[in-house]
């Protein structure tokens, strides 16, 4: 059985419940949307694309982004979705990089296209949701006019088969293009069905975009495997995500901070009804301890998991009932993923000592696109090294420290910027923080935090330093503090700490 199966075997076995609802009305259930993915599985042959080949998808959260995720999976060919906040270059490089052959697009990025064409050589078909660029195929026209019968497919597609190139951020260098297999994809769901126990009950929000690693891989898959319905929101809008919890009656939903701070910023925030919610799931970034709280005010259980591309993604979540007591953990390994944190000589370390989190497990990617060397790197003595710093405690729980190229050396001492930045975000007047390492003759590094407030408000310097030298030892109270307008975040929301050093660090490299 391989990934695209799961709508074959949900339309066996309840033809009748909801797969899918969309903000645009649209509602397909298990029959009705397996019949649309055969369609499509049979009509990808028609444009090159079989057992192994590349067509990448730059969508917004539409039916049809899933469409392709299940008909690539029954046919074997590879999927690569594109991130639709990058620019033309960037779009064009992971399309030559990866050897994508056709780009299914929506019309809202048609000028993207426009300007793909003359960059991206190596695509041969275009093909547009819902009107665009004039030449292009029609989605609907190209895909109705197939069978929906399930596709005849030799040799047979496993769940050892790649299914998925997943493009990094790109926060340092190139993007890397993570090869994920088809056992990837359903050994996570396996693990967030074993964590937060997922049924055919259970709706999920899928409001983080598709095309990222979490939008996909914790908000809407997991869900799917389940049997459960997911809601698809086109772009994430505060207000609209609000209203779709009440209204179909919410039970699960993953976001980055940035959205549940920008919910929880609405005016509709305190009156919203959360009454059918069972978990929040935050992943992509630290989550600031105050935002946790914000939520549990709300009755609504926040919880903090870890989790990066390479791992389909999710390593380690927290459990329910420690929401409070382990607020601001990322949690405990997942069922089937295994965790450790090695030094720099790749000795494990006990519990308490901070270093660089390893894993291993059915989750963790194949390789990556093209880059031998950087998979060797990656992958040493069976472990995938995730570059990220993180400590257990005497408990078990995992924290999330930070980078490991972020770390600061202040006076021979590991300063984590992440410790900085939560006692920052917690002054009541600062909407976002960035912490970075700057020159210290004395002590070779010493923290500089660059800090956005709250439109309309006002702070003076010395009253925020005030502020940091009462929550933190010395050595980690900031030397400088410089008000921005924003700060520099990749298009998944993760801060881009190298654009800051670049910025504002004199001589920095990034």
């Amino acid at each position: 059985m391989n990934v695209g199966e799961w709508t074959t075997v949900r339309a066996a076995l309840n033809p009748d419940d909801p797969f899918v609802a969309c903000d645009d009305g649209r509602e397909y259930n298990n029959l009705e949307f397996n019949k649309r993915v055969n369609r499509l599985a049979n009509a990808l042959p028609s444009v090159g694309i079989a057992l192994g080949e590349r067509i990448a998808a730059l969508l917004p959260n539409d039916p049809e982004f899933l469409e392709l995720l299940f008909a690539t999976s029954k046919i074997g060919a590879i999927m690569v979705p594109l991130n639709y906040r990058l620019g033309p270059a960037e779009l064009a490089y992971m399309l030559e990089d990866s050897g994508a052959t056709v780009l299914v697009y929506a019309p809202e990025f048609a000028e993207h296209v426009a300007a793909l064409k003359e960059l991206a050589g190596g695509v041969r078909h275009y093909i547009v949701v819902g009107g665009g660029n004039e030449g292009d195929l029609d989605y609907d026209e190209w895909v109705n006019s197939h069978l929906d019968v399930e596709p005849n497919v030799a040799p047979d597609v496993t769940l050892d088969d790649p299914h998925l190139i997943m493009y990094t951020a790109g926060t340092t260098g190139r993007p890397k293009g993570a090869v994920l297999t088809q056992g990837n994809t359903q050994w996570n769901a396996i693990n967030a069905l074993l964590t937060y126990n997922l049924c055919r009950k259970d709706t999920a929000l899928v409001a983080a975009p598709l095309c990222h690693i979490g939008g996909l891989s914790v908000a809407a898959t997991p869900t799917i495997y389940s049997g459960g319905r997911v809601v698809l929101t086109r772009f994430f809008v505060p207000d609209q995500a609000l209203e779709a919890i009440a209204r179909y009656r919410v039970t699960t939903m993953f976001g980055i901070p940035d959205m549940f701070i920008l919910m929880s910023a609405s005016e509709r925030f305190d009156t919203a009804d959360f009454s059918s919610i069972r978990v929040m799931l935050a992943g992509d970034a630290a989550c600031p301890v105050p935002l946790i709280e914000t939520y549990v005010k709300r009755g609504v259980f926040f919880s903090q998991g870890y989790g990066l591309a390479e791992a389909s993604p999710a390593v380690s979540a927290l459990p329910e009932g420690d929401a409070l007591r382990k607020r601001g953990s990322a949690g405990k390994p997942l069922f089937h993923v295994k965790v450790a944190i090695f030094d720099e000589d790749d000795n494990e370390l006990p519990h308490g000592d901070m270093g660089e989190i390893v894993l291993k497990g059915e989750n963790v990617f194949k390789e990556y696109w093209n880059m031998p060397a950087e998979t060797a790197k990656a992958f040493r003595n069976g472990w995938f090294h995730t570059g990220d710093m993180g400590r257990f405690d005497e408990d078990g729980y995992l924290w999330i420290v930070d980078r490991k190229k972020d770390v600061i050396i202040s006076d021979g001492e590991n300063v984590y910027p992440v410790d900085i930045e939560d006692v920052i975000i917690g002054h009541p007047k600062v909407l976002d923080v960035g912490v970075v390492g700057t020159h210290d003759q004395e002590f070779g590094e010493a923290p500089m935090a660059l800090v956005v407030l709250i439109p309309g408000q006002e702070l003076e310097v010395e009253e925020l330093m005030a502020w940091t030298r009462e929550h933190l030892p010395d050595n980690k109270t900031p030397k400088e503090i410089v008000f921005v307008p924003e700060l520099p975040r990749s298009p998944t929301g993760k801060m881009l700490k190298k654009d800051l050093r670049a910025q504002y660090v004199k001589g920095g490299k990034g």
